[in-house]
């Protein structure tokens, strides 16, 4: 029927190093947001075509790529664990801070609750220490003024 000439394309340049397509790079590493090719572009790599028509790289500079990658998912890894560990310190200092309260058995009975823990509270928080100690740990003694007799 209709008898045209064939269409010769002229064969693209056939690079001597092996080239890896953009399209298999994409599946093993995340594209970056402005898109592979500008990416590439920026860090000095050339995008070449291969026989097929398809944007690729050389597999030197596909390499790179993974290491780099490699690399930085090494040093989010360390901060997710520095981070993890962070957290873990910071847990075991806020639970170690809880009082623990008094336990059930050591409130005598007829008591409350209530007055058995904060006489707790009241015995748990750290005294003066009286002038006779001072003078028997041989430290001298220390004087704590009353406090109206600051003025």
């Amino acid at each position: 029927m209709f008898r045209t000439a064939p269409v010769v394309e002229s064969a693209p340049e056939v690079p001597a190093e092996p080239s890896v397509p953009l399209s298999h790079l994409a599946l093993d590493l995340p594209e970056p947001p402005v898109g592979w090719v500008a990416y590439l572009n920026a860090k000095g790599v050339e995008v070449v075509t291969d026989d097929l028509g398809r944007a690729s790289v050389g597999r030197t500079d596909a390499r790179q790529l993974f290491v780099e990658h490699r690399a930085a998912e090494a040093v989010k890894a360390e901060k997710r664990a520095a981070a993890e560990r962070a957290a873990v310190e910071q847990d075991r200092q806020r639970r170690a801070s809880i009082w623990g309260g008094v336990p059930a058995d050591a409130i005598p009975p007829g008591v409350a609750p209530a007055a058995a823990m904060l006489q707790a509270a009241v015995g748990s928080r750290p005294r003066r220490r009286s002038v006779l100690e001072d003078a028997l740990a041989g430290e001298g003694a220390t004087f704590h003024p009353i406090q109206h007799e600051d003025e």
